[in-house]
């Protein structure tokens, strides 16, 4: 299983624009790659009739048969890389190996999207879910078909670690980054690493969510914590 990064990706700009994105990137289609990225070797396709966001209507292969290839073949120590395979392409061209498009098949999709008025603007938000790290090259080819609307990319790994980037006709303008962010009081670059093998708490407000709360007791420096934060760790362990 890949480490999961969960992305919130805002547009805003004038309504007919973003109604237009809006659009393309729900037109449906048909595909040989399942939503995990395997192939499905089945002589039936995937059906796509409500993808509401999908990389592949930003950029899409144009070598079908080659686009259907396995990333490599032979074995470790003498595989023969295949390009225009779907892992390579898909990389190449959309910065991650698998679309966030929400299949026929899916009857729980990590993948919606919300819109609303933002004074003269519009405003569409879209949630999704991309394996390893950020589709910032099919954002960017996004922002370029669409130079007058802003894109905001808020993302985090489910280790901790995270941003938020920007992108205006087709160029990153943007971008900040953190290795680890407190769930307790959403401070960036706060957890550390207790010497007494506490685990990690806050420097800010103190969270010991994942600490070993035993060792927590136990340790000189940590343990008066644990009296300031009671209501919060019953929270969590409940």
């Amino acid at each position: 299983m890949p480490n999961w990064v969960y992305n919130g990706l805002t547009i805003e700009g004038p309504k007919d624009s973003v109604l237009k994105l809006k659009e393309q990137m729900n037109q449906p289609f048909l595909d040989y790659i399942s939503a995990n990225g395997d192939l499905a070797y089945s002589i039936e396709q995937t059906k796509y009739s409500n993808p509401i966001f999908s990389f592949r209507n930003i950029v899409s292969p144009t070598d079908l048969e080659a686009y259907k290839q396995q990333p490599w073949t032979g074995d470790m120590e003498n595989r023969v890389e295949n390009p225009d395979s779907w892992y390579n392409w898909n990389i190449r061209n959309w910065g991650v190996k698998w679309d966030v498009a929400v299949s026929n098949d899916d009857q729980y999709p990590d993948t919606y999207m919300e819109e609303h008025e933002n004074g003269e603007n519009y405003v569409v938000y879209y949630n999704f879910n991309t394996a390893w790290g950020i589709a910032d090259k099919a954002i960017s080819n996004l922002s370029l078909q669409y130079p007058n609307l802003l894109f905001t990319l808020s993302y985090q790994e489910e280790t901790g670690w995270g941003g938020e980037c920007e992108f205006l006709r087709g160029v990153m303008i943007s971008q900040s980054e953190y290795e680890s962010q407190c769930r307790d009081c959403d401070a960036t670059d706060c957890m550390e690493y207790c010497e007494e093998d506490c685990g990690e708490i806050c420097n800010v407000c103190h969270w010991l969510g994942e600490a070993d709360l035993e060792a927590v007791a136990k340790c000189q420096t940590h343990a008066i914590y644990l009296a300031d934060k009671v209501p919060t760790y019953r929270k969590v362990e409940a």
